[in-house]
């Protein structure tokens, strides 16, 4: 079995797109974490290394938009680039997720060839290019 090309959290608090899209990343050999809250994913983040986040907006407790904050606020964890993926459509919610420090910004419905191309994407960034990130 090949090793995982990148680690990825996952921050979904619904359960059929958490699995949908950790089973899409599985399938491109990216570790994948995903759990439920803004506050788990601080708690995880600041306790194991990701190359990546990708954060839904709509969270119970803390939302997505204070998770990044709180990321970006941090020296240690700036550097972790975040993709929000969201049902939060509007350009209000693209714009503050470009002030906040997202990457990209997905919406929710997405297509699952879209979604990776710009997961790779943007982990291909993180390895300085690094040409060994391709779809499967």
């Amino acid at each position: 079995m090949k090793a995982p090309l990148a680690r990825v959290l996952t921050v979904e608090d619904h359960p059929e797109i958490g699995d949908l899209m950790r089973a899409a990343l599985t399938r491109a050999r990216i570790e994948t974490a995903l759990i439920t809250t803004g506050e788990e994913a601080l708690a995880v983040v600041r306790e194991q290394p990701f190359d990546l986040i990708l954060l839904d907006i709509a969270l119970p407790g803390v939302s997505g938009l204070d998770v990044c904050r709180q990321l970006k606020a941090d020296k240690t964890l700036r550097h972790i680039p975040v993709i929000f993926v969201s049902g939060q459509t509007s350009k209000a919610y693209h714009d503050e997720a470009r002030r906040v420090g997202a990457v990209d910004f997905i919406e929710k419905p997405f297509e699952l060839p879209d979604f990776l191309a710009r997961v790779m994407g943007q982990l291909r960034l993180q390895t300085n290019g690094g040409t060994q990130l391709e779809l499967s």
